[in-house]
């Protein structure tokens, strides 16, 4: 019976190095296959950024090129003023006729015998809102573009300089 159980347990010590190399090996295919999948994301990221630093580029390019065109005088110093004006003059034209209407309605229903909150409601809805947050944005959206153009370009030689 001993002799049964040292056999037993020298057919069990054999098979010991085995076992441990195949749960040593299979770690490591865990391992090396996590640090291929990061490896695998990392590029796929890194492609991402090139892509998305090259159409930051692409619109910067494109920006310059339009203002570009738009800044080349003419040579007829009316034609310029009124290139100039042309933005301002529709503009102060759409909120002037704008401010006329309102004020209009307003008188209107007023007399008919509406109180504030009504009014309220119907002068300044959802549509009105959304043309006055376009008109600022215009006039003023474009700064905080060229400043956002201008870090962006920022980041474009940091990332490039670090490249190199």
């Amino acid at each position: 019976m001993i002799a049964g159980i040292v056999a037993l347990l020298g057919a069990l010590a054999g098979f010991a190095p085995a076992i441990v190399q195949l749960l040593t090996l299979k770690a490591n295919n865990a391992q090396q296959l996590a640090m291929a999948q990061l490896q695998l994301q990392a590029t796929v990221q890194g492609k991402a950024l090139e892509v998305d630093v090259a159409r930051a580029e692409s619109d910067v390019r494109q920006a310059d090129r339009i203002y570009d065109f738009a800044n080349q005088p003419s040579g007829n110093r009316l034609i310029d003023a009124l290139v100039i004006l042309v933005r301002p003059l529709i503009t102060f034209c759409v909120f002037g006729m704008w401010l006329v209407l309102t004020g209009g309605l307003f008188v209107y229903a007023v007399n008919s015998g509406y109180d504030l909150g009504q009014i309220y409601k119907l002068l300044w809805d959802e549509q009105t809102q959304g043309i006055f947050a376009a008109i600022i944005g215009f006039w003023f959206g474009n700064r905080m573009m060229v400043r956002g153009q201008q870090a962006m370009a920022a980041t474009i030689a940091v990332t490039q300089n670090v490249k190199s």
